[in-house]
């Protein structure tokens, strides 16, 4: 018969090896949980920058030094609201605005779902219904939407660039004034050429000479957007006292039939005027959708790079050439921006008398204008013969082309630096290219060396306990 065994009083169980390994292991797992949650609990307290680590090759979860710069300076208060619905989230999006909210207590990032909060949404964007991820930068007054659609075109990541603008833009004392002049059959600017110029610090209001009598004071620069009817004789005395004070004017002008005389007067004063007739190429290397009259000038570098910075392509629909005078006062810095090709002809027909003219090419389609005054003030004019310059329609042709020209235009002419741009990040997959020698390498090292290193790692750990 076996022997039982005699049960283990409380003393001896506690007492026990075993209790005691045990203890030990449950006080290590312990400590070990409590370890990890406080690491958990710490990395959430840290900031974003200093929690994860960006290795991606574009570094799309970073942002540059100017614009740690630009928010870590801020003296007074950026609200940023996150309009997504709970689980509708883009990491991106929501990575690079965290890093906006770490570099100050001024600048502040919130989520909104409109879902739940649909009156917080609509006082900021109206009735206008604003898609998953769209950002709204606020401060005082001023706001400014960030459509997801545009910060995140294709798999170009550009948020960074248009948080930079908002920022300047709703903190900024007073924006630059671009005064358009109305009452000639002028282009109204569309909803988005409107945006890109907010982004960049521009607002713009209309003007009628004829009623104020003069430039308000606080223009940075006129635009006169496509004319097709001719200025007054007292607009022309305005545009051309303001241009000979140091004023600055953009102006687009288009085909049309009427005489521009007084337009012309403003022009002269830099020895410019509109030549006969239409514009059309030869060249089928020069125009676009089978029309001849769809010019796409040659883009001649400005000296200062600051016109033609980003862009490619320009498409001047309906043009006509510019005349310029080769007897101009040495003062004048004349500047060609966008030219013909050789080949390029202006055919002029007289409704009237059925008479036909044909000059021959090149011609100029673009220029500036820059003179010092005697006070210290430069006067600046911009000219493009194109009314379509500013047109997102024809615009689209040519990859952006024209709209980056104009709102290039508009920052040259006011003579105002561009907001500082960061270039896109791209969000695709980007694969690790390594040549054939290379590859060999490592596939010895990690097939044969690094196997083998571990086979004889063990093989010597298992003769020394042999040994034993």
């Amino acid at each position: 018969m076996k022997k039982q065994k005699k049960p283990l009083t409380k003393k001896e169980l506690f007492n026990n090896e075993n209790y005691g390994n045990g203890l030990r292991c449950v006080i290590i797992c312990i400590l070990a949980i409590l370890l990890v949650a406080g690491i958990n609990l710490l990395s959430a307290a840290l900031p974003t920058g200093a929690s994860y680590l960006d290795v991606s090759t574009g570094k799309i979860h970073s942002i540059s030094d100017d614009t740690r710069e630009l928010v870590s300076n801020l003296d007074q208060k950026v609200e940023v609201l996150f309009i997504c619905e709970k689980g509708e989230e883009d990491d991106n999006t929501r990575m690079v605005l965290n890093l906006y909210a770490d570099q100050s207590d001024n600048l502040t990032v919130e989520q909104v779902d409109p879902a739940f909060a649909p009156q917080k949404v609509e006082a900021y964007t109206g009735e206008t219904t604003v898609d998953n991820n769209t950002v709204i930068v606020i401060s005082g007054d001023r706001r400014q939407v960030l459509d997801y659609n545009d910060y995140f075109a294709g798999n170009v990541f550009v948020l960074e660039d248009y948080m930079n603008s908002a920022i300047e833009f709703v903190t900024s004392d007073s924006l630059n004034k671009i005064y358009t002049l109305s009452g000639h059959g002028e282009a109204e600017l569309t909803g988005g050429v409107e945006a890109y110029l907010g982004l960049d610090g521009f607002e713009t209001e209309n003007l009628k000479l004829l009623e104020t009598g003069k430039i308000p004071e606080d223009a940075k620069a006129v635009l006169i957007n496509g004319l097709t009817k001719d200025l007054t004789e007292k607009e022309a005395e305005i545009l051309l006292n303001y241009l000979q004070n140091g004023g600055k004017l953009l102006l687009v002008t288009g085909y049309s039939d009427a005489s521009m005389d007084n337009l012309e007067k403003v022009t002269d004063y830099f020895g410019a005027s509109l030549e006969k007739g239409v514009v059309v190429e030869s060249d089928q290397n020069r125009y676009a959708e089978d029309n001849p009259a769809n010019v796409m000038p040659n883009i001649l570098v400005d000296s200062g790079g600051m016109l033609t910075d980003g862009v490619e392509y320009v498409l001047m629909p309906n043009s006509k050439a510019i005349g310029l005078t080769e007897n101009l006062r040495e003062s004048v810095k004349v500047s060609k921006i966008l030219e013909s090709s050789e080949t390029a002809v202006s055919m002029y027909q007289n409704i009237f008398t059925g008479e036909k003219e044909t000059l021959e090419g090149p011609f100029v389609l673009g220029v500036s204008f820059e003179e010092e005054n005697e006070d210290g003030s430069e006067t600046r004019l911009l000219w493009f013969s194109s009314a379509y310059i500013s047109n997102e329609s024809i615009d689209a042709y040519v990859g952006g082309g024209n709209v980056t020209l104009f709102l290039n235009g508009i920052s040259w002419t006011a003579e105002d630096d561009p907001v500082a741009s960061i270039h896109g990040k791209t969000i695709s997959t980007q694969f690790l290219t390594i040549s054939a020698s290379a590859m060999n390498l490592w596939k010895i090292i990690m097939i044969g060396i690094v196997p083998l290193t571990v086979l004889l790692a063990g093989v010597i750990v298992y003769i020394r306990r042999k040994k034993r």
